[in-house]
């Protein structure tokens, strides 16, 4: 079997110990989430709730497109074990080893019950944006088409510090780690060949509360497994200039670019500022913005005008692999 560098036809670039394509499969749409609306999920949860379907695309990407590396999740897990399943499955049928970007939840608790997507957790986030970008954070925040998609396409009762409060400082003090969980996430990808672990973006929440030393805490339990570690960022005008001035020991970042500033926090302007200013390398994702900023221009964007080592997108049909990364190749001049 080729490795996942023999298979590659697209330049690559070095982020920690790991060389890596510079285009890489995202795990959306096979997990069910479109970023459009509930009718396209559920379209996708019957076209990739069985294998064959996903392989099919997977086979395609990596024959048609020479994109060997694919995002891996955990926080589904009827659905991310039929993806690794049929990542399996593609590798044989092309005789490739596919490359994987392992999405790890951190699991952090407040008296023994897990936060890191709580309502609380979503009104401290809110409430630092606010005081960042004030207005402009609002009006971005109320205008973002996969913030209304995450609400069920509305704007009612939205987490603000308002309506839920945000943790204190003395409640972010008794924030811990839960290592028992973080192991059981970490045996999802037992025999899975990682080659970058991504703790997800619960470092938005112990950034944004001060909780560097949990943060080096992870990253340290993390390094003991896996060579390279990056940080998923969802907040990156924020989080990102935070962990620079902490020096923290992360590869890289994994954050949203987009030219329409889609699901870019607090700002697009003040994210872009933040991720061109950043020292570690940036692995873009959602640069279509969730379907609606396609073909060459959303590829332009990422790797000429903003200039991120990498970019991570979905793909869920073989017209779709090829029409993306045609596009894809032909701006990184792999065409």
């Amino acid at each position: 079997m080729k490795s996942y560098l023999e298979g590659c036809t697209v330049p690559t670039t070095q982020i920690g110990q790991a060389e890596i394509p510079r285009l890489i499969m995202g795990i959306h749409p096979y997990d069910g989430c479109s970023y459009q609306n509930k009718e396209r999920d559920a379209d996708n949860f019957r076209a990739f709730s069985h294998v064959e379907p996903v392989a099919d695309v997977l086979r395609c990407a990596v024959e048609e497109g020479g994109i060997t590396a694919v995002q891996v999740d955990h926080m589904l897990p009827k659905l991310d074990r039929l993806h690794l399943q049929a990542i399996w499955e593609a590798e044989q049928q092309t005789d490739t080893q596919i490359g994987m970007v392992a999405y790890i939840l951190i699991p952090i608790t407040l008296d023994g019950e897990i936060v890191s997507y709580s309502q609380r957790a979503h009104s401290t986030f809110y409430g630092r944006n606010e005081e960042v970008a004030g207005d402009d954070f609002r009006q971005h925040f109320h205008s973002d088409k996969i913030i209304r998609y995450n609400l069920g396409d509305t704007f009612d009762g939205i987490v603000t510090p308002a309506t839920v409060p945000p943790y204190s400082e003395a409640e972010a003090a008794r924030f811990e780690i839960d290592y028992g969980i973080l192991e059981q996430y970490l045996g999802f990808f037992a025999g899975c060949d990682i080659l970058i672990a991504d703790p997800g973006a619960e470092v938005d929440l112990l950034a944004m509360t001060g909780r560097f030393d949990l943060i080096r805490e992870y990253l340290a339990f993390l390094r003991q497994r896996f060579d390279t570690v990056i940080t998923s960022v969802h907040h990156a005008g924020i989080t990102i200039p935070l962990l620079e001035a902490e020096n923290l020991p992360v590869d890289g970042y994994l954050t949203t670019v987009n030219a329409p500033g889609t699901f870019m926090f607090p700002t697009r302007d003040l994210a872009i500022d933040a991720i061109k200013n950043a020292t570690k390398p940036v692995i873009a994702i959602k640069p279509m913005a969730g379907g609606r900023f396609l073909g060459h221009q959303a590829f332009e964007y990422v790797f000429d005008e903003v200039g991120v080592e990498a970019s991570m997108f979905g793909m869920g049909t073989i017209d779709q692999v090829r029409e993306t990364t045609r596009a894809a190749r032909e701006v990184l001049g792999a065409a």
